[in-house]
């Protein structure tokens, strides 16, 4: 069985005997220099983002809006039903793009590939900055055909999940998706990592040359004066209440969740809970409460607007994911003065300190979730001590300025002098 997959004129042949690019057809500049250090004006960059919704965007809208607000010109590129997009339309031009998450999809791919072909070739730009795996693909193509440096924040490599996913062909999906990020990251001026755990993964995988990779840590910034969600505020009686706010899809360990809450429910332990969002997962968690006679302890609420009412309603957040690059959700909740409960995935732990301003346990380990869960909801004290232990942490470590700071910096060593 051989895969063959093609980006611009390199060729990959995907066999039993693993992937490897073929020798490459690209001219002497096939690896990308960084460029000189161009002086303080500013800068023009375009964002491009996919999934349309998640923590990548909340990531893009901060950084943009640091950009901006900086004096820097901001050109976003996403999915046209981005969830964020009036927000990032309020500080940048935002340009919608037809970017599915499919690897393949060659309509939609020639389609944006286009787009961004002429926007580049009539924009000046100074980088190209690309989030997720699919915006990084054709980001980068579209960058590299232009001649306008790029840079790369992968939010977790897909090719790393592909053996934690219930799918088949998860191998060779592996596979071709780490033959792809080798090839790309010869044309890639920087790989901006959001954990040492990515950072060392590109490393060891030979994803880029090390000198390339960057960690820069997620900024939060959320609105600490929000008033909680009266709904929540109502079913917490006089609480506490613990959550889950994020997408409900495989990535966040759903099904471990609701076995930790039916072992508690078997001990005469639960506590009230919150599963709040939206996802493909939500009619199998809306079944699952209600065969298991959890209704009266746990609601299911749908997202809506920002994450802060909700966080501000709970008193722990719960976050069993099984895999993850650095969770934005864990860092805005450890914002909020929330301890978190957390599986000890990826970059989580570089975030999480078990005993310290929350608890990290193994992920699909329900017995160990929900003795956790038990812990953190009978104990006000520890509650107050770790919550207050991750909101300095937040402060400390994942501000936006500094974020932005870093990110600039980068920009300005790659960028082609103007």
């Amino acid at each position: 069985m051989c895969l063959e997959v093609r980006i611009r004129a390199t060729r990959f042949r995907i066999g039993t005997g693993g992937a490897r690019p073929e020798k490459s057809t690209a001219g002497p500049d096939a690896h990308l220099a960084y460029g000189s250090p161009v002086a303080n004006r500013p800068l023009r960059v375009l964002e491009l983002f996919q999934p349309p919704d998640g923590g990548v965007p909340e990531h893009v809208r901060r950084l943009t809006g640091g950009l901006a607000a900086r004096g820097h010109e901001v050109v976003v590129g996403g999915p046209a039903d981005a969830q964020l997009r009036p927000d990032l339309e309020r500080v940048a031009s935002y340009m919608p793009l037809d970017i599915v998450g499919q690897v393949p999809a060659p309509r939609e791919d020639v389609s944006t590939l286009r787009r961004l072909g002429a926007a580049l070739e009539a924009g000046r730009f100074d980088a190209v900055h690309a989030h997720g795996q699919k915006a990084g693909l054709l980001g980068r193509v579209a960058a590299r055909r232009a001649g306008v440096p790029s840079l790369y924040t992968p939010h977790s490599f897909v090719y790393r999940t592909q053996l934690r996913r219930p799918r088949r062909g998860a191998r060779a999906r592996r596979a071709v998706n780490l033959a792809v990020e080798r090839r790309l990251g010869r044309h890639t001026a920087a790989l901006v990592a959001c954990a040492e755990d990515e950072r060392d993964a590109a490393v060891a995988d030979r994803v880029i040359p090390p000198e390339r990779v960057h960690v820069v840590l997620y900024g939060v910034d959320p609105d600490r004066d929000a008033v909680p969600d009266p709904g929540l505020m109502e079913f917490r009686g006089e609480g506490p209440l613990l959550g889950f706010v994020a997408g409900l899809r495989d990535q966040k360990g759903l099904p471990t969740l609701l076995d930790a809450l039916e072992l508690l429910a078997l001990r005469d332990e639960s506590p009230r809970f919150a599963i709040v969002g939206n996802g493909p997962l939500r009619p199998m968690v809306a079944e699952r409460l209600r065969a298991a006679g959890l209704d009266e302890t746990t609601r299911l609420v749908d997202y809506g607007g920002r994450v802060e009412p909700y966080l501000r309603a709970l008193d722990a957040f719960v976050l069993p994911s099984y895999w993850e690059g650095m969770p934005i959700a864990v860092l805005e909740a450890m914002a909020m003065g929330l301890p978190v409960v957390a599986s000890a995935v990826d970059g989580t732990p570089e975030a999480v300190r078990d005993g310290e301003n929350g608890y990290l346990v193994s992920s699909h380990d329900a017995d160990a979730l929900a003795d956790r869960l038990a812990a953190v909801a009978a104990d006000p004290e520890a509650r107050e001590r770790m919550g207050s232990a991750a909101q300095a942490d937040a402060r400390r470590r994942f501000g936006v300025e500094r974020m932005v700071d870093e990110v600039e910096a980068l920009y300005r060593l790659v960028a082609v002098s103007g």
